[in-house]
């Protein structure tokens, strides 16, 4: 049962995730859903989905300090997540997705390579369908 819920929850927030760029409003969903569970849970995976949530909130926010803040708060959790779980294909590639799209001021670009290829070392060996196909897709 647990799995089944644990499941479901990566697919709410991957969908979140896949709206998130475009919209604000679900970008504040990822942040605040990913927020509650890992408060709940402390799974890494949950931080790695909130500091997504904070980049894109950077990316919506007018405010350039705020930008900048969200940008900071995001990367610090981010790297603090892969810390806690750093064999996560997931939080993996959250990093990825943001090193390759951050602007090149941010100099945030030291891990592309590194897990580009963990990513495609470990591609082969993934159990979730729903991860597979988001890599695929990205």
């Amino acid at each position: 049962m647990c799995n089944i819920i644990f499941a479901q929850n990566l697919k709410e927030l991957r969908n979140y995730l896949i709206k998130g760029e475009k919209s604000s409003a679900a970008a504040t969903q990822l942040m605040e859903k990913s927020e509650a569970l890992f408060k709940q849970n402390k799974l890494p995976i949950y931080q790695g989905f909130y500091s997504v949530g904070q980049f894109f909130m950077a990316k919506h926010a007018a405010n350039p300090f705020k930008k900048l803040s969200y940008f900071k708060e995001g990367k610090k959790n981010l790297n603090h997540a892969i810390k806690s779980d750093s064999k996560n294909l997931e939080l993996r590639l959250f990093r990825l997705m943001t090193q390759e799209q951050a602007p090149a001021f941010l100099n945030y670009t030291d891990n592309i390579n590194e897990d580009r290829s963990f990513i495609l070392k470990n591609y082969e060996n993934i159990t979730d369908e729903d991860l597979k196909i988001f890599i695929k897709k990205y």
